[in-house]
């Protein structure tokens, strides 16, 4: 569920009111998505590579597969299919909504290239009640922005990794986070649960709470005595924006859920007879 600290903050904010149309989309596919696949993870036991739905697609969104020589790209609809290794790319005025894993939902803004490079989950056996024992998701984003809502349900591991030139993000269960990459900064927005950063100079892992946002380049500094602290969301516009943008992908992210949940169960091609 959204937080109280982010609802009465910035859920009336300007930028959720044009979200009507993305929710409505997003609904409509909701409609005839297969539950299973959302929430059971029903199949094989075991660790294995998952692929990624496309829930939504707005504008000119392409994706190629980064592993083979001759790329050759082809646009992004909700029948496409995405594995370890596809390179995804919008437009400035496009945007696309995956569900990478069972419980792990991104947003991808205009003018943004991500590369998957891990989609994998972990059943026990063949439990069918708290099957899962774990997700893990690795991106790896070269620009743009992302946005990331891992909603707090389910039972083991569940994280999002977010791999850039400057460091890795990691976020978890209970996390809404946006991440922006810009001229090789990172601004990385917590807006609910909390975050981590793992720099890729070996600084150490720092701590992103609720409420808080932190920028890192590549001159970060390296002493410790010298790092900056987080900053209050509260003290800078831009931040502020990207709650926004990150709350209205998250409501239609619960709404998606819900609708799930709640859609009856498929007719059977074969019906038993009596």
């Amino acid at each position: 569920m959204i937080s109280n600290w982010r609802v009465t903050r910035f859920f009336k904010r300007s930028a959720v009111n044009h979200s009507s149309k993305y929710r409505r989309t997003i609904q409509a596919f909701a409609a005839g998505i297969c539950l299973p696949l959302i929430f059971s993870g029903c199949g094989k036991p075991g660790d294995r590579a998952v692929l990624a739905n496309v829930i939504f697609v707005r504008g000119n969104v392409v994706f190629d597969n980064g592993k083979e020589r001759a790329r050759q790209s082809q646009s992004v609809t909700t029948a496409t299919k995405l594995s370890a290794g596809d390179r995804l790319e919008t437009l400035p005025d496009a945007a696309a909504a995956l569900s990478l894993i069972p419980g792990i939902f991104i947003q991808i803004g205009g003018g943004t290239e991500i590369v998957i490079e891990e989609l994998r989950v972990s059943k026990r056996g063949d439990a069918m009640v708290d099957a899962m024992r774990s997700r893990l998701a690795t991106l790896r984003i070269n620009r743009g922005v992302i946005r990331a809502f891992l909603p707090d349900v389910g039972s083991g591991q569940c994280e999002l990794n977010v791999q850039t030139d400057v460091g890795t993000v990691a976020a978890q269960r209970g996390a809404l986070v946006s991440v922006r990459l810009t001229n090789e900064t990172v601004r990385i927005v917590c807006v609910d649960g909390e975050v981590h950063w793992r720099s890729a100079a070996g600084r150490g892992t720092d701590e992103i709470s609720e409420g808080y946002f932190q920028d890192y380049g590549p001159n970060a500094a390296s002493s410790d005595n010298l790092k900056p602290e987080p900053t209050p969301v509260s003290d800078n516009a831009a931040a502020q924006s990207d709650v926004a943008a990150a709350l209205e992908v998250a409501a239609s992210f619960e709404e998606f859920i819900l609708r799930v949940r709640n859609a009856p169960a498929p007719k059977s091609s074969h019906p038993v007879k009596p």
